[in-house]
């Protein structure tokens, strides 16, 4: 995602927009190198994984997308508006504005989120209010691809080959209900409490942030934090449920990650704690990530450009050796961070790849 800030003022210096664009070979050869491997090795390493029952899917925001959950942000400021609005046409339209103008942090929103509803009477009134905005633009009738290709991963549960276990970060139920509609023998078991366990054959599902279903009553044990305090929380308690869970398949097991983008501060504290652990026995954990699209990134440096009305600079500046610099940084500076982690990354060009790789990591070889 390329982020726009309308305040940027562009460089008016003609002469380092020209070295810049005489120069992009030159900076291209200085980036932090990569031991690159072909997409082909990285998929038979988590294919070899999975022969052995020792794949884990790590699934994200982004395997829901299709379906019309509210990302992270919209979903948080619609719970604040709501807070002071309850009509809720008045309290969407409110949330975009809001957003749109003053790019509220995150934060801040999941701090007074948590104190506002912590003073209200109702026992899991916040979990029954984020639960509704979670489902009510949810359309669960269309399966995407990717969740399809997911599911056949999960119908061998009990039987060889098969997943490990599959670790969620999404508070919904999108999964568990497409694979109950399959009308198949696929045993798995949603796990989201302190105590649960499933039982041999099943397929455990990690809900390690929340679980909230969309029907049925709500208990203890579906409670969820959105803010800064479930990061403190989970620092002081190492020993949690859901942090023992996360350690011990970072260590021992082959994670892919599908739908993130690894910047949950307390999923990168549990990726190095397990990379300290496992020692000599070193192995990687893979992502899929997307591309950055080249045409956009010369959109926003064109949208730059005409902010500061003068030819000269869009000649100097050599726009398609620019953009493809930029994209050359921004793809680098991820790979060697998700590295930093342990974790290998795949870049696909589009979102319609994601379902054709999990196939391609499921076929047994000949």
């Amino acid at each position: 995602m390329i982020q726009k800030y309308t305040d940027y003022e562009f460089p008016s210096n003609h002469e380092a927009l020209e070295s810049l664009g005489a120069r992009t070979k030159e900076i291209s050869d200085k980036l932090p190198k990569i031991k690159k491997e072909s997409p082909d090795l990285l998929l038979q390493v988590l294919n070899e994984a999975y022969m052995n029952q020792e794949l884990v899917l790590v699934l994200g925001a982004g395997v829901s997308m299709d379906y019309g959950t509210p990302n992270w942000n919209n979903l948080m400021q619609k719970l604040m508006m709501l807070t002071i609005e309850q009509n809720q046409d008045t309290a969407l339209l409110l949330s975009k504005l809001f957003s749109n103008l003053f790019m509220p942090s995150s934060v801040i929103i999941g701090r007074y989120l948590q104190n506002h509803f912590e003073d209200a009477q109702e026992t899991l009134v916040f979990e029954n209010e984020v639960r509704r905005i979670l489902y009510e633009s949810t359309n669960k009738k269309e399966h995407s691809a990717l969740m399809k290709e997911i599911a056949k991963f999960c119908i061998a549960a009990g039987k060889s080959p098969n997943l490990d276990s599959i670790i969620s970060y999404n508070y919904d139920d999108i999964l568990e209900t497409y694979l109950t509609s399959l009308k198949l023998d696929i045993p798995f078991k949603p796990i989201y409490g302190n105590g649960m366990v499933h039982k041999s054959g099943q397929l455990p599902i990690y809900h390690v942030h929340g679980y909230l279903p969309e029907k049925g009553r709500l208990d203890k044990d579906n409670h969820i934090t959105l803010s800064e305090g479930f990061y403190h929380q989970q620092y002081s308690d190492i020993y949690s449920w859901n942090n023992i869970t996360q350690i011990n398949k970072f260590k021992d097991k082959t994670c892919l990650f599908l739908g993130t983008s690894l910047t949950d501060p307390n999923t990168r504290r549990l990726l190095d704690i397990a990379r300290i652990q496992k020692g000599d026995r070193h192995h990687f954990h893979y992502i899929i990530k997307k591309e950055y699209e080249l045409e956009e990134i010369k959109e926003e440096l064109k949208r730059l450009i005409q902010r500061k009305p003068d030819e000269q600079v869009t000649t100097n500046l050599k726009l398609d050796e620019t953009a493809s610099l930029l994209k050359q940084i921004i793809e680098r500076f991820e790979e060697n961070d998700c590295l930093s982690l342990g974790v290998k990354t795949i870049w696909v060009k589009s979102f319609d790849e994601y379902p054709e790789l999990l196939s391609k990591v499921k076929k047994v070889k000949s």
